[in-house]
């Protein structure tokens, strides 16, 4: 039974790539001519899920190319509609519908999706956001998404990820962020974060707000608020408030790149 979960996936229908590519267009049309509602978004979102779990690049290939030149396509795919395929994703993990390997490949898709829409130029501000995923954190799409909106928004913010605790120490240190954010993706990872919000306040030499979140908010908002963060939420723009960043300089860097 664990031999099959891990190899075997239990897709719906199979949906040839051509059919995909063209549900996809029609998607991304009505998101050219401004008339992609919220129904709109429901019934692309499985679509999108599709996509990335569909073995021929194709559709998927030709839906980047699209968001990459459309920027209203791409903060709808990297805001909205990726963050529900994420949680298609898990969902179809945890009730067998899909395998781990299906799961594991549509993830590194997702990321790479994020990669190519997203905006990565690293702050130069002292003031930047740091994300951090925690070494032992196996959940690295919700931060990655997170981070997207946050540039998105205009918000200067550093990703750390896949090092370790006193690698992370120093790096943290050195960039002097307006806070940390730490992304958490069960109540496994977040009842190991103590130690690690304990070295995060030793090592940098001022107060510095911490703020937890991720998938496990959902899942047990308790333990994240038990981890000895200043803050425990999913609320980006709460986030953004407890660190106190300068967001009306933010919505005025907004302001220059929507023009």
């Amino acid at each position: 039974m664990t031999k099959a979960r891990l190899v075997l996936p239990s897709l719906p229908e199979a949906v040839s790539a051509g059919v995909l590519q063209q549900q996809a267009a029609r998607f991304t049309g009505l998101v050219r001519d401004d008339l992609a509602d919220a129904s709109a978004v429901d019934g692309f979102v499985p679509v999108a899920e599709r996509v990335v779990l569909h073995p021929d690049e194709t559709p998927r290939r030709a839906l980047l190319a699209e968001a990459a030149a459309d920027p209203r396509l791409a903060v709808l795919l990297l805001g909205t509609v990726f963050p529900r395929v994420a949680r298609l994703l898990e969902e179809g993990w945890n009730t067998d519908r899909l395998s781990f390997v299906d799961v594991t490949i549509a993830a590194a898709r997702l990321q790479d999706a994020v990669r190519v829409l997203g905006q990565f130029t690293l702050p130069a501000r002292t003031d930047a956001l740091v994300m951090v995923v925690p070494p032992w954190e196996q959940h690295t799409l919700p931060a990655s998404l997170a981070a997207a909106r946050l540039r998105r928004k205009g918000v200067p913010i550093r990703l750390i990820q896949a090092i370790s605790v006193p690698q992370m120490l120093p790096l943290i240190a050195r960039c002097g962020p307006a806070g940390v954010l730490i992304s958490v993706g069960s109540y496994r990872s977040a009842g190991k974060l103590r130690p690690l919000i304990g070295a995060l306040r030793s090592h940098v030499p001022r107060a510095l707000p911490i703020v937890v979140g991720g998938p496990a908010m959902e899942s047990d908002a308790a333990v994240c608020r038990r981890s000895g963060a200043d803050l425990a939420t999913n609320d980006l723009d709460a986030a953004l408030s407890f660190c106190e960043l300068a967001l009306d300089d933010v919505a005025v860097r907004q302001s220059n790149v929507d023009a």
